[in-house]
C-alpha cells in the first residue's frame, strides 16, 4: 500500500482561526495608551526622580526602571505608567528629547499594559560575580 502525505489543501480550515494563530495576549496585554516605554534614563536616576518629571504632565501610577539582575544597576530604560492616556501623550510630546544628565529621553507608547508572565524555571544567564 503506498503512502499518502496530505497537501496543504487537505489541512486547510483545521486549527484554530487565523485571529488566534500565533502571538496570542489577553486582554490585559493590551496597552490603552497609558503605558510608556522610556530609554536614555541616566544610570544615577531613580524611580522617584523619573516620576518627578512625568509628574509635570499628569498624574503617575507606577514607574520601573529596568535593572541587571546580578548588579542591580540601572539598565537606561523603563515604563511609567500613567493614570490616563490624555496625560501619557503630553508627557511624550512634552519629554520627547530632553536630555536630562547629558542622556537624551525617547519615548514611545509601550507594545504591552504589562510585562509578559516570567517563564518559570532557572535563570541560565551569566553567572554572578563575586
Amino acid at each position: 500500500m503506498p503512502l499518502v502525505f496530505p497537501t496543504i489543501t487537505d489541512c486547510e480550515g483545521s486549527g484554530p482561526p487565523p485571529e488566534h494563530r500565533g502571538g496570542q495576549e489577553d486582554d490585559g496585554a493590551r496597552n490603552p495608551g497609558s503605558n510608556l516605554f522610556v530609554t536614555g534614563i541616566h544610570p544615577s536616576l531613580t524611580e522617584e526622580d523619573v516620576t518627578a518629571l512625568f509628574e509635570k504632565f499628569g498624574e503617575v501610577e507606577k514607574t520601573n526602571i529596568m535593572r541587571d539582575p546580578h548588579t542591580k544597576e540601572s539598565r537606561g530604560f523603563g515604563f511609567v505608567k500613567m493614570v490616563n492616556a490624555e496625560g501619557a501623550d503630553a508627557a511624550k510630546e512634552g519629554l520627547q528629547g530632553e536630555v536630562h544628565q547629558g542622556r537624551t529621553l525617547s519615548i514611545e507608547k509601550a507594545r504591552r499594559a504589562r510585562p509578559r508572565t516570567p517563564t518559570p524555571g532557572k535563570y541560565y544567564g551569566p553567572p554572578k560575580r563575586g
